[in-house]
């Protein structure tokens, strides 16, 4: 398996380098623009999850990311400090009766989880794992 590691900062001005480190790493793998698509939902809602949630008592951290690459899927491994939490067991938002009722954010746990192929989620030490992945297509 060919990996990509990186880390990036707890702060909104690391998504951009990270989003496009991601793509040029994966540019040489022919994916569709679909999955590439399906990449960049995930490691956004992921890692502004992280941001917003991991760390309560404040201050950006770090999230471990890895990125897979295999024959039939593309894995991104997510690992931070934050307090525990598996995304697998969060229920999905209540959906609105209207578009007035509606609100903005909390929709990014069941995206990433209906982008994924399959996720997976372990608690290591005083760390948090989730893994996503997304099968390739053709």
């Amino acid at each position: 398996m060919l990996v990509h590691r990186q880390c990036v900062p707890g702060t909104m001005e690391a998504l951009e380098p990270a989003r496009r480190a991601m793509l040029d790493f994966l540019a040489p793998h022919g994916l569709t623009e679909r999955l590439l698509y399906r990449l960049e939902l995930v490691l956004e809602e992921t890692l502004m999850n992280r941001m917003w949630h991991a760390h309560p008592e404040g201050g950006p951290h770090d999230t471990d990311l890895r990125i897979g690459v295999q024959a039939d899927a593309i894995e991104l491994r997510f690992e931070d400090s934050g307090i525990a939490f598996n995304p697998l067991l969060a229920a999905d938002p209540v959906v609105p009766a209207s578009l007035i009722d509606a609100a903005p954010g909390g929709r990014g746990l069941m995206l990433t989880r209906k982008a994924a192929t399959q996720c997976f989620y372990e608690r290591v030490g005083e760390r948090n794992v989730f893994t996503v992945r997304l099968a390739r297509e053709t």
